[in-house]
Formats: C-alpha cells, sequence, structure tokens
C-alpha cells in the first residue's frame, strides 16, 4: 500500500472468523465487544499501525488494517479474545490487498452473509469504521473503502433481486414462532433486547403473526418503555426480568452482552417455552439447551430455516458479482491514481524553481515590469501545465510507464 500513498505499510488484510468455516461455538470465542475492539485499536496504533477497523457480529469478527505481514494483527486478535493462535488457524481468514478489499464489497453486498442477501450487515460495517474514526484509526484510503462498500450494497439491493422475499434471521425467528405456537392461543411473548435486530424481531412478530401479547425488556428501562409504546405492547423493568421470563410462552433473546443473561435460575415453572437466542455470542446459558420441556434455538440453526425465495436470490448472485466486479474497478483507478501525487508535486516544484529563476532575469532585463503581476501570469501557465499533465496521467491505461517517462524528461528524484 506504501507506493499507492496511502499507508506506511506494504500490504492491506482482512484477518477473521466466520460463519463459512467457524460454528457458533468457535465464533463467540472470537467476539469483540465495542470495549475490546477499542483496546486492541489502541495496541495496533501502538506498535505504528496507521489504518484499521473491526466489524464483530454474530456471523464474522473482521479485522481490517494495514502491515507488511498479518501476524501483529493475529496476535493482537488472539490476545484481545483469550484465544491460542493454534484455534486461530484451524478457522482463519486471511486475505491480503485486492482479495481483502474484495471480500469487504461482498460482506456489504450480502453475498457472504449466512443468510443470502441479508443486508443488515452494511449498517456494522460503517458502525464499525465510525468507531475507528473515533479512536482515530482511519485514513483516507478506509474512509473510501468503506464508503464504495456502502455504494456498492446499495446498488446490489436496488439493481438486483439479491434481497427479494424474507429472508433475515429475525423473519427465520418470526417464522419459528409461528410453528411454534399454531395450537398457543395468545401467546405470551418477552423480547429482551431493544438494539436493531430487537426492534427488527417486534415489527416482524406483529406485522407477519399479529401477536400483540408482547413485553419488551431492555437493561436501560426508557428504551424499553419508548419501543413498547410505539408499538403499542407492554414493557417491563429489568430487575424484574426473571418474573417476566417465567411467565412467557416465547422468549426472544436479542442483547449484545458478553455473557449469559437468560439463566436457570430465572424459572420457577416448567412449563414448555421456545427461547431463541439471537445473540452473539450467545445470552442464554447453556444449561438450558438441555432443560426438559425447554426449546432453545440459536442463530445458527434459525440461519438453516430456509424460503422460497432463497433460489430466486441465488439466481442473482452473478448480476450482484458483477456490480462489485464494476465498483471494485472504479476504486482501484481511484486507488492507482494516488500514485501520481508524488510525482506531480516533484514536478510542480522543479517548474516553481525554474519560473523563479525566469522571473526574476526578467526583471532585471524589464525593471518597469509588475512584480506581481509576472508572478501571477507564470503561476496560472504554470498551472495549465501540471493540470493537463495530471488528466492525462490519471486517464492513462500504463500510469506507471507515464510516471516513469515524466521521472525521465524532467529527472525527477524517484
Amino acid at each position: 500500500m506504501k507506493h499507492f500513498q496511502v499507508s506506511q505499510f506494504a500490504n492491506f488484510f482482512l484477518v477473521g472468523i466466520d460463519h463459512s468455516r467457524a460454528g457458533i461455538d468457535v465464533r463467540e470465542k472470537f467476539s469483540l465487544s465495542e470495549a475490546q475492539i477499542c483496546h486492541l485499536i489502541f495496541d495496533y496504533k501502538q506498535l505504528g499501525g496507521d489504518g484499521m477497523f473491526i466489524i464483530s457480529t454474530c456471523n464474522r469478527t473482521e479485522i481490517y488494517g494495514f502491515g507488511n505481514c498479518p501476524r501483529d494483527m493475529i496476535s493482537l486478535f488472539c490476545k484481545h479474545t483469550g484465544n491460542s493462535h493454534e484455534l486461530f488457524y484451524r478457522y482463519q481468514n486471511i486475505k491480503q490487498n485486492r482479495e481483502a478489499m474484495e471480500h469487504l464489497f461482498r460482506v456489504g453486498a450480502g453475498l457472504e452473509s449466512k443468510i443470502l442477501g441479508d443486508f443488515e450487515i452494511i449498517g456494522q460495517i460503517k458502525k464499525a469504521f465510525a468507531l475507528a474514526k473515533e479512536q482515530n484509526a482511519h485514513n483516507a484510503f478506509l474512509e473510501r473503502l468503506v464508503n464504495m462498500a456502502a455504494q456498492t450494497s446499495k446498488r446490489v439491493k436496488n439493481e438486483t433481486q439479491l434481497s427479494s422475499g424474507a429472508a433475515s434471521v429475525a423473519f427465520a425467528a418470526v417464522q419459528t414462532i409461528k410453528e411454534y405456537v399454531v395450537n398457543t392461543p395468545d401467546p405470551n411473548v418477552l423480547l429482551l433486547g431493544t438494539g436493531k435486530i430487537g426492534r427488527t424481531a417486534c415489527e416482524n412478530l406483529i406485522n407477519q403473526t399479529g401477536i400483540r401479547n408482547i413485553t419488551l425488556v431492555n437493561r436501560t428501562d426508557e428504551k424499553a418503555r419508548e419501543l413498547a409504546e410505539r408499538y403499542q405492547t407492554a414493557s417491563l423493568s429489568y430487575h424484574k426480568l426473571s418474573e417476566g421470563l417465567d411467565n412467557a410462552d416465547v422468549v426472544i433473546v436479542a442483547t449484545g452482552a458478553q455473557e449469559a443473561t437468560v439463566l436457570q435460575s430465572h424459572f420457577n415453572t416448567s412449563k414448555k417455552r421456545l427461547i431463541l437466542d439471537l445473540s452473539m455470542p450467545r445470552n442464554v446459558e447453556a444449561a438450558l439447551y438441555n432443560h426438559a420441556g425447554f426449546t432453545v434455538i440459536d442463530v445458527d440453526h434459525l440461519s438453516e430455516i430456509t424460503t422460497e425465495s432463497m433460489q430466486r436470490r441465488k439466481d442473482e448472485i452473478p448480476a450482484a458479482e458483477a456490480i462489485i466486479s464494476e465498483m471494485m474497478n472504479d476504486f482501484y483507478t481511484w486507488l492507482e491514481s494516488r500514485k501520481v501525487a508524488p510525482t506531480l508535486q516533484a514536478l510542480r516544484e522543479k517548474m516553481d524553481a525554474w519560473k523563479n529563476r525566469e522571473v526574476t532575469s526578467l526583471l532585471k532585463k524589464f525593471p518597469d515590469l509588475n512584480a506581481e503581476h509576472a508572478d501571477v501570469l507564470a503561476n496560472q501557465i504554470l498551472d495549465r501545465i501540471t493540470g493537463q499533465f495530471a488528466r492525462q496521467l490519471k486517464s492513462g491505461s500504463d500510469i506507471n510507464g507515464n510516471l516513469r517517462t515524466i521521472h525521465h524528461i524532467f529527472e525527477l528524484e524517484n
């Protein structure tokens, strides 16, 4: 990346763990909280790193950043998740330079989602980059890359049918609930967590099932009350969570906690229940998976639910990949143009030196000339010349060859 003038390091890497190679039991071990991400970025910067952002969702934890090799990023990843290098390498996904950039475009476009065409990830990518900016770990390259990934995602969503039909994890959760409560009149549903996934699940539940007996719970009671008012449902104070869980027929867990929030000790009655855990890491105590009468389903099981729309989505993959290829070419055109800046600066400095000598010589010959006017006129001419060079260099098919020619003709330092 150094020759593109975007980083002091030679390469751009993706280092991560995702659903394509690792099950939920491994992915949750490599999951990073926002605080852990900030600490990891801090350590990266202490090592001299000059650009990084980190995505951590239920389906993937991916680090994008600059380095000469991925070793330091892998070590930081393992250090901050408390995992061994051996475990990482067993499930690793490492990509470099163009492959790493294209992978981000594919992720943002929904092609690498566990449920094909799920576009929720692009919002998480933007959020990850915003956090990197807060940590002063961004640069022009990363900003352009994320913006282009977002534009690519928007085009794929608008120009293809990749997201046609309902096939998100939240939708799959609602389908599961509909099947479970078919013989339960007016089921009592408790939704724990009112973030984006929780809100989406609530909306789908109301719109697609008509169930209104929903109770919202959040660590911040005010957020639960506000959402309950919007959807005309009930809310419950977090300190009464055990009471709400014990009364529920269906529990949806969509929190961002790093440890289990739904515990076996919360339940005093043994009636049958469906518990859907949409969290990463999982927020339902492991003992409840084997609890008699309880059906506990996590995001990996939900993602296995298929709909009739899935085959139609698969048919749209070539169209989505064509858009990604086009946008990647646009991004690389911009990246290649970054090579031009140092040469243009060196050329302008050399031409400025020539101009200063010539203007000085001219004023000696014609002392009545206005020095300021002469300098302005000379600068205007140089602006035209360097502008023309810039346009030709950036539009040419052989940028490297053109740069060598200019360096040779004008005797510029390499």
